[in-house]
């Protein structure tokens, strides 16, 4: 792994799509500032290590509606405490975010037991926080090596060939509050020669570790990988909402 001191340019590409078969998206991302949802959106940009910029993905869940409201009122909370504080406790802020969905379901009855899951990095020039709730995953790929840098919530005896589709924690997720335990990790900073790549499990439960691997191999433009993978998840059929981010230093 290759770092360079100094800010530079990081580049990233965010899409998210309904998939083939579900009715709505239920999925939200954030990229930098920028929150994404709807059945098929797309964003792409660039901003400097400088300001520390996070990447999300949430997962929603609970059928008709409930879902995107769920993730739609998590990252939106996450999002307003990274522009009030410069306060960097990843797990009180998802505290925050899991207990705001309780409070929204109080207020409106229709939406209990609607849910989440989380994924994020935080990229700073000289460090890396990666944090997650549920299954959406976080990869690092760097000279040839396609690592998860996140840990999956499902049941111990997952069987990866025959999933489940069950996850052990979530942002809301139950008719009442019950207690998180996010996983929050700093990590190396992120290479020179290396990719983040966020996503929800419309994307991991297509494709095999092999297709993302040589994905992000052969497409060295972010928005290329990005475009590439959402675009393989469909014709491996498509049966989730795909949600995906990659994230690589430039040359700026």
């Amino acid at each position: 792994m290759t770092v360079q001191s100094g800010p530079r340019t990081i580049q990233y590409a965010a899409v998210t799509h309904k998939g083939l078969v579900r009715e709505r998206n239920e999925d939200a991302v954030l990229a930098a500032e920028t929150i994404l949802k709807g059945n098929n959106a797309s964003h792409s940009g660039a901003v400097s290590s400088t300001g520390r910029p996070v990447f999300m993905i949430a997962d929603g869940m609970g059928g008709h509606a409930r879902g995107e409201v769920a993730s739609s009122c998590a990252l939106e909370c996450l999002k307003g405490d990274i522009d009030r504080s410069e306060d960097t406790d990843w797990g009180a802020r998802i505290l925050h975010a899991h207990h705001e969905i309780f409070n929204l379901m109080e207020g409106r009855p229709e939406l209990t037991g609607m849910g989440t899951t989380l994924v994020g990095v935080e990229v700073g020039r000289s460090s890396l926080v990666v944090f997650n709730v549920g299954d959406s995953r976080a990869y690092r790929f760097g000279h040839g090596k396609l690592m998860q840098a996140t840990v999956d919530d499902v049941p111990e005896r997952f069987d990866q060939a025959r999933r489940s589709h069950q996850i052990t924690q979530a942002l809301g997720g139950r008719p009442t509050p019950g207690r998180l335990f996010p996983h929050v990790r700093a990590q190396d900073p992120l290479g020179d020669d290396e990719k983040l790549l966020l996503c929800s499990d419309g994307l991991w439960d297509m494709l095999p570790d092999t297709i993302i691997h040589r994905i992000l191999q052969e497409e060295v433009d972010v928005q290329a990988a990005a475009n590439a993978l959402l675009q393989a998840a469909l014709e491996a059929g498509g049966e989730d909402n795909v949600s995906v981010i990659v994230v690589g230093f430039g040359s700026g």
